[in-house]
């Protein structure tokens, strides 16, 4: 399990920054976001201080790495100004912890979310609850001429149509999953005689019981919690959002634990005006 950081400067060194107007592009002043493994405390109390002290090691390497690799031969930017910078910043080597202590400061975050797994994962009456603005932001508004470079057709939707457009395709989960596993378990059904499918989908969270969602006719599914002996596990592990590329991985189970059979499913769906449809799709073996 990875434990998260966030590499943030010193008022030390956004003072430092200013003083001698280094250019914005190294960012220097701004927050970075670190991973390490996380062991904890263990094996020995404060170990989990030695491992943020290991971290801001790695963080002096890196910097120093981005200085080692810009050309001494180079007299213009961006190389020069890195080696200017980043050699007054860190001193002569070897660096140490208290380098690391002048200049940055560790904060640690209790987690990573992503606003793609958030919408994914919340039932869509949910996320209905949230409202955004219904117009577009006075900076958006005052760069106007943004909009062509941007191919944008009447200029950008404001983030609350942004939004909106995200639940409604929140919303298809449903039916496109329909249509993938009916075309799945149409193929899988020589495999074996039973006629019951355990499902997980992992990319996204259904808003309701699988049972209650998806019907195959001669079929019962179940979600993919359920330990399965006799039938089919099927697994939706990933989707190529914009391709609507979908990948399945399948185990058949004919009254043990072991799976007897196993393999991938690959499908390429398209919305048609009848609805979703299985454009093209593979099932190996």
């Amino acid at each position: 399990m990875d434990a998260f950081y966030v590499l943030r400067p010193t008022p030390a060194l956004l003072a430092w920054l200013k003083e001698r107007d280094v250019p914005a592009w190294m960012r220097l002043e701004r927050p970075n976001l670190w991973s390490q493994r996380e062991v904890g405390d263990h094996d020995y109390e404060g170990q989990g201080e030695d491992e943020q002290t290991f971290l801001k090691l790695a963080v002096l390497a890196s910097f120093l790495r981005d200085l080692e690799r810009a050309s001494p031969d180079s007299t213009v930017d961006p190389d020069a100004v890195t080696r200017r910078v980043l050699s007054e910043l860190l001193g002569p080597a070897p660096l140490t912890v208290a380098t690391f202590d002048r200049w940055w400061h560790l904060e640690s975050v209790a987690g990573l979310s992503s606003v793609e797994s958030t919408i994914a994962h919340t039932p869509v009456r949910t996320l209905r609850k949230v409202r955004g603005p219904e117009v577009r932001s006075p900076l958006v508004e005052a760069h106007r001429s943004s909009y062509r470079s941007a191919a944008l057709d009447g200029g950008p939707r404001p983030v609350g149509a942004q939004w909106d457009a995200a639940i409604r395709e929140r919303e298809e989960d449903g039916p496109r999953l329909q249509c993938a596993v009916a075309w799945v378990l149409e193929r899988l059904m020589e495999k074996t005689p039973h006629r019951l499918c355990a499902l997980w989908t992992q990319p996204f969270s259904l808003d309701a019981p699988i049972e209650e969602v998806l019907h195959v006719p001669g079929w019962t599914l179940r979600s993919g919690g359920h330990d399965l002996r006799e039938g089919i596990k099927l697994t939706l592990e990933e989707i190529t959002w914009g391709l609507e590329t979908w990948h399945f991985r399948y185990r058949i189970h004919s009254g043990e634990r072991r799976a007897s059979l196993s393999g991938t499913v690959q499908l390429l769906l398209e919305e048609t005006p009848d609805g979703w449809a299985v454009r093209k799709g593979s099932v190996m073996p």
